[in-house]
């Protein structure tokens, strides 16, 4: 990863900023040309020696009304918003940019033809096309269409770690550092809940 990338992902990303933060982001944008050295050298460090920082494994989480028509009283009125330091969220991009490059480049086709999410030019936008095609053809053809919807919004609070390493290394060709980085990534997180300007103790 090079100090040019680094720089080109930082003026890309949005003006937000967590009180994790050293420095705001806007600042960082002025003075990218300078920090994205530094920032290079730390994500090259971190891949060379397959693990994720431990000071980027922190998460301030902010629990938010759903609608604001909701019980503030009752707990499922709320969606935990996970907080991350600017350069965790940065690293993870790009790492998603060269896992992405990996499974696209495959000579396997790693990912599924439907997936449209995640992915350039698969956006929600092909997938509700690529819907709205079949159950045309369908009618057209002269048989009955139908469409079954299933709400996964929560599924990635539900992710088991091992069953999600076990994915990358059998269905993605993910193996040796880049697993381990992948497992370093996934262990050993931390949190803390605010509210009202009130923190809960770390876990």
């Amino acid at each position: 990863m090079s100090a040019d990338e680094v720089a080109a992902l930082i003026n890309k990303s949005p003006a937000k900023q967590c009180p994790l933060d050293p420095l705001p982001t806007w600042l960082l944008k002025d003075i990218c040309d300078t920090i994205s050295p530094v920032i290079a050298i730390m994500c090259n460090a971190s891949i060379s020696h397959n693990k994720f920082p431990q000071s980027q494994k922190s998460a301030i989480v902010r629990p938010l009304l759903k609608k604001t028509t909701l019980d503030p009283f009752d707990l499922n009125s709320f969606r935990p918003i996970s907080n991350l330091s600017f350069v965790s969220k940065l690293l993870e991009r790009i790492i998603d940019i060269r896992f992405t490059q990996h499974a696209d480049q495959c000579q396997y086709n790693l990912f599924s033809l439907v997936q449209s999410a995640y992915r350039k030019f698969h956006s929600t936008e092909t997938a509700l096309v690529k819907i709205h095609n079949d159950l045309i053809t369908t009618i057209d053809e002269g048989h009955v269409g139908a469409l079954a919807l299933l709400d996964l919004s929560a599924a990635f609070d539900t992710v088991d770690h091992q069953l999600l390493l076990e994915i990358l290394r059998h269905c993605f060709c993910v193996t040796d550092s880049a697993l381990a980085w992948f497992a370093s990534y996934l262990s050993d997180r931390s949190q803390v809940v605010h509210i009202n300007n009130t923190s809960s103790d770390v876990f």
